[in-house]
Order: C-alpha cells, then sequence, then structure tokens
C-alpha cells in the first residue's frame, strides 16, 4: 500500500520521470524504433552493454488482450531505477519524519 501511495504522489505531483542518462548516444532513441530496426542494433552488442535496448511488455490495468511495450537503452532503464528508488526513499523519509501519534 505504501508503495501505491508513494508511486502516485510522484505521478501526481511531479509528473512522469524523464531519464537522460550520462554518455548515452543522441541518436539512440528506442521509442521512435520499430521491433526489426531494435533487432538489428542489438544484433551486435552484449545485454550488458549500456546501448543495448531492452523492451518490456506490460498489461494494462482492466485489459484481458491490451498490451504496452516500453524500450529503453540498459543504460536508461538504470537510471530510470535509480531515480525511482532515490524519490521512494526521499517520500519515505519525508512521511517518516512527519509521523504524530494523535492520542
Amino acid at each position: 500500500m505504501f508503495v501505491t501511495l508513494a508511486a502516485s504522489l510522484m505521478l501526481s505531483v511531479a509528473g512522469p520521470v524523464v531519464v537522460a542518462p550520462a554518455g548515452s548516444s543522441a541518436s539512440i532513441d528506442p521509442k521512435k524504433m520499430s521491433q526489426a530496426e531494435i533487432r538489428a542494433h542489438n544484433a551486435g552488442l552484449a545485454k550488458t552493454d549500456p546501448n543495448y535496448i531492452r523492451c518490456v511488455r506490460s498489461v494494462p490495468i482492466g485489459s484481458l488482450v491490451a498490451r504496452d511495450f516500453s524500450c529503453r537503452t540498459v543504460a536508461q532503464w538504470n537510471q530510470a531505477d535509480v531515480v525511482g528508488n532515490d524519490e521512494v526513499r526521499r517520500v519515505a523519509d519525508a512521511m517518516a519524519s512527519k509521523a504524530v501519534n494523535s492520542n
């Protein structure tokens, strides 16, 4: 429940997080590439390479058929994880410091 609350606070207050990791190539934009272009791009790269493009499929809540794909480079996924963890930690610390017993 706390994670859901923190996530909803992050999206409602700050909007979606847009991450551009340092050292990433500006010419790589996975959101504008087709699946064939992504496969061709990944052909010579190791899965741990920062420029390797990884796509994650998610199912929208309430849908049994629709699928959303989110494609980012490994560096962008790692940076998004760092930013998300830092934001949740900041929200948790802020909420813990204001906890008051009302009795």
